[in-house]
């Protein structure tokens, strides 16, 4: 009889424990656009003063993780505040690559433990530029063009692309060198846009906006891919019936750029040295094959455009990236 009641005993404690070691009310939730992740873990367990947490971030380039202390603080490629109390932290990724979140949740008084984590991809896309041209008798209508990007067809199904315009006082209080000046991440971190400054969106590749009124305007675009969770964005500074409308395209700023010179160009451009030979291929706007060619380690590779029509063409450098090219005879 007595060996029966102890275990029994056993058996209770065993299943006592369980109980307070079920996970299964434990949730890792995510809210995330462009580069800013906010992930808040939540469940019964955290009223549990046994139960405590860890967080950490892993970064595939280093090879290193690192844990999330409680407040502000930077790692090697993001930046982090972390709501210690709540379970709750965010963070802006400053560099482009593969990341994992980490949670460990242990029961101290039971001796158990559990782990969370979520993959992370932070991709700017190579070639991803924009250009706009203005037309010749109304300088408040525009036609802007997304181009596409490396590794994804103009025709992939996957690929979205939106282009939203912001118009807020906040711009016009800004003197001529800040408004110059102003990145693409203190837009991002340091500004809002509430619903009066909205102006409109499309959600094409190539689009015509015209906008109402004349002034400074901010243009956001995204590259976005359904099927890969992957996305990367860029703002435009534009000042509507500032300068003399023209039907050229102008001006053309790729993200990755200083690959061809002089650009815009007329009758030839020239395509920089890389380290090592790479094939490179130049598209038309309908993604037909108009010229290829090798790059060279030692000199400038030339290319003659003067029998090219007016427009914009893309670089492709295997292995380096994309650039847009703009020629206007």
């Amino acid at each position: 009889m007595k060996k029966l009641l102890i275990m029994l005993m056993v058996l209770f404690s065993a299943l006592t424990a369980n109980a307070k070691c079920d996970w299964s009310t434990l949730k890792l939730q995510q809210w995330n656009e462009r580069n800013y992740y906010k992930w808040y873990v939540s469940g019964q367990v955290f009223d549990d003063t046994c139960v405590n947490y860890e967080m950490s971030i892993y970064n595939f380039q280093t090879g290193k993780s690192q844990i999330l202390k409680g407040g502000k603080d930077t790692g090697v490629g993001f930046e982090y505040y972390l709501y210690e109390k709540y379970g709750l932290v965010e963070v802006l990724f400053t560099t482009k690559g593969r990341y994992k979140l980490y949670i460990k949740v242990w029961n101290r008084c039971e001796k158990c433990d559990t782990a969370l984590y979520r993959p992370i991809e932070i991709v700017q896309f190579p070639g991803a530029g924009l250009g706009y041209s203005v037309d010749k008798t109304d300088c408040k209508k525009y036609k802007f063009e997304m181009s596409y990007i490396k590794g994804y067809p103009l025709k992939d199904t996957c690929m979205e692309y939106y282009m939203v315009f912001y118009k807020g006082p906040w711009m016009d209080t800004m003197s001529q060198t800040e408004w110059d000046n102003l990145t693409d991440y203190q837009i991002a971190m340091e500004y809002d846009f509430p619903d009066e400054d909205f102006l409109g969106y499309t959600q094409t590749r190539i689009a015509d906006f015209t906008f109402e009124d004349t002034g400074r305007v901010l243009m956001y675009a995204q590259w976005w891919n359904s099927c890969l969770s992957q996305d990367t964005f860029m703002f435009r500074r534009l000042d509507v019936c500032k300068s003399t409308p023209t039907n050229g395209l102008k001006p053309i700023t790729p993200s990755v750029g200083g690959m061809a010179r002089p650009n815009p160009t007329s009758c030839e451009f020239y395509i920089t040295e890389t380290r090592t030979p790479a094939e490179y291929m130049i598209l038309n706007t309908s993604g037909t094959v108009i010229a290829v060619g090798t790059t060279s380690v030692f000199e400038q590779v030339k290319v003659q455009t003067c029998n090219w029509p007016n427009g914009v063409y893309y670089l492709w450098v295997m292995g380096v990236g994309r650039e847009l090219i703009m020629i206007q005879h």
